[in-house]
């Protein structure tokens, strides 16, 4: 029996570590202790290890794995550490070079030989295991959803993507029955399932209805609601007496289901009941908490079963990675109807794709798709006029129809070969760079439907557009107020006032470009109020207006 530790590098992410959760469960099949950090574990922890396994994501976090990674190496053999995932396989030699005798494996486990064992598992083919995300306080957005493939790989070989790296091969993985009844079985049902193929519309018709209906077949039907949330404290139960069996950490575990059930017990008007709790209450915030909910389980149980909600859910089938509009046929969409699809993304990627991208939209609206979401990307070859069309473009379609939930998502370009995020497009600079990052932080990331709504965070047209982009971020960030008190309108005089030249150099200013005699431009002193000198009285207007 060997101790495994799997190990996430401490960055923000959405998605749980699939890679890492395939690797639990082959190696708890295998009667391993298996435990999961995120970030750098403390030397207790880590020396107990005899293997531990690295997952890795973007290109642009190579710096955070890599502390990562020499923090393992400083505590253990270099041979007994292996570093998998995204940057590992499209940075693989750089990767190597750097972390000497460590194993970089790249693409997907598709053996276990490929790991140094001989029993030859694909383990990209197992469940991936969720309980393992108990050993953390992390919270992932989308944990709590099947997430899978039913294909991998995709033939466009975009420039800007690295499919093509970490999926050279378009082909089918065809376990989704299996992996979903077995995860099921073990960790309990969930409602929604994220597909993460890259490029499903490849598939012929013949294998994308097969998909489909084995989907369905899994519970995932149209306009019919076929999903019951599982007693949440029989799962917790089942997860604290087989933690308590193999000797694992309960805490984060334990610490979440009481503050789950603290909040759940408001609802309960039986007093009977309530006298119970409230004896209980005390004992389950102290030193004998563990003891308390053992000792009260099957009341725990009765209670959570008897009050919590029963109403059957629609479940929801989200193609996360996006459906290709140039693929998307009549026969297709026919086929994908039978699913309940939401939200239905498109890639929106370049003014060349316009025409695919409406005739792909118009087909799932007729085929009953009512919620939308696109991917919008920037920064790469195109102009931020481009750009400011084809968002425009997208919130005019989403107003053309009637009953629709629809959002689009701008994503900057960040090279695949980049080990930061610093990359400019040659339309782009960094001044405008900075600006659309704090629109899209007021606007939490996306463009909604309503054109006014639009309007208001990206112009009226282009013009206004390259405006807002050049204005100082905290009258981007704090529109109305620096509206109200007449600072952005006398900022705006002053940029109108300015020739086409000088523009110009205000942008490389701003961008960090150049330090000449425009350093001294009266207009510069606009970027540097805050709001807090505004609010707090400490800035005379009259300096300004």
């Amino acid at each position: 029996m060997a101790n495994i530790l799997l190990v996430e590098p401490d960055y923000k992410n959405k998605y749980p570590p699939i890679g890492l959760m395939k690797i639990a469960t082959y190696h708890k099949r295998r009667g391993d202790n298996v435990v999961f950090y995120k970030g750098k574990a403390p030397y207790p922890t880590v020396i107990k290890s005899d293997r531990v396994y690295i997952t890795s994501l973007f290109t642009f976090y190579y710096d955070i794995l890599i502390d990562t990674i020499r923090h393992y190496q400083n505590f253990l053999p270099e041979q007994t550490i292996y570093i998998g995932g995204i940057l590992a396989t499209i940075m693989h030699d750089k990767l190597q070079a750097e972390v000497g005798r460590s194993h970089v494996i790249p693409r997907q486990l598709t053996s276990s030989l490929m790991l140094g064992y001989d029993d030859n598992v694909n383990i990209d083919e197992l469940p991936i295991d969720y309980d393992i995300l108990d050993d953390v306080r992390y919270k992932y957005p989308a944990a709590d959803n099947f997430i899978t493939y039913t294909t991998r790989g995709c033939p466009r070989r975009c420039s800007f993507c690295a499919v093509s790296i970490l999926e050279p091969e378009f082909k089918y993985t065809n376990n989704l029955k299996e992996q979903i009844t077995e995860e099921r079985r073990l960790y309990g049902d969930k409602r929604n399932i994220l597909l993460m193929d890259n490029n499903i519309l490849v598939a012929p018709n013949t294998k994308l209805k097969e998909i489909c209906d084995t989907l369905v077949d899994l519970g995932f039907i149209k306009d019919k609601p076929t999903f019951i949330p599982d007693n949440p404290a029989k799962i917790f139960f089942r997860k604290l007496e087989t933690r308590l069996e193999t000797k694992a950490s309960i805490i984060i575990l334990v610490d979440n289901f009481v503050e789950y059930f603290l909040k759940f017990i408001t609802r309960i008007k039986n007093q009977e009941i309530s006298n119970r709790l409230s004896s209980m209450i005390p004992l389950m915030q102290s030193g004998v908490r563990t003891q308390t909910l053992l000792e009260n389980k099957s009341f725990i149980i009765d209670v959570v079963e008897r009050y919590r909600s029963k109403k059957k859910m629609q479940r929801y089938v989200d193609f996360n990675q996006g459906i290709d509009a140039r693929l998307l046929t009549e026969e297709k969409m026919k086929i994908l109807s039978v699913l309940p699809l939401r939200p239905f993304r498109l890639a929106y990627d370049s003014s060349k794709c316009t025409k695919d991208y409406i005739r792909a939209f118009d087909i799932a609206y007729r085929y009953g798709v009512r919620h939308f979401s696109n991917y919008m990307l920037f920064n790469f070859n195109e102009t931020p006029g481009d750009f400011w069309n084809r968002a425009c473009r997208n919130v005019r379609l989403y107003n053309s129809y009637e009953g629709l939930h629809a959002f689009s998502f701008p994503m900057k370009l960040a090279p695949i070969n980049m080990t930061d995020r610093s990359f400019i497009g040659k339309h782009w600079n960094k001044k405008y760079l900075s600006a659309m990052n704090v629109i899209l932080n007021v606007t939490k990331g996306v463009i909604a439907r309503e054109k006014d709504f639009f309007m208001r965070a990206y112009g009226k047209d282009i013009k206004e557009f390259h405006e807002i982009l050049t204005m100082p971020n905290e009258f981007i960030k704090y529109r109305k107020l620096f509206e109200e008190c007449g600072l952005t309108e006398a900022w705006r005089r002053e940029l109108h006032a300015l020739d086409r030249n000088e523009r110009k150099c205000l942008l490389k200013y701003l961008s960090g470009e150049m330090s000449t005699s425009f350093a001294y431009h009266k207009i510069l002193r606009y970027y540097k109020i805050t709001r807090h000198q505004l609010v707090s009285g400490t800035l005379n207007l009259n300096d300004y207006l």
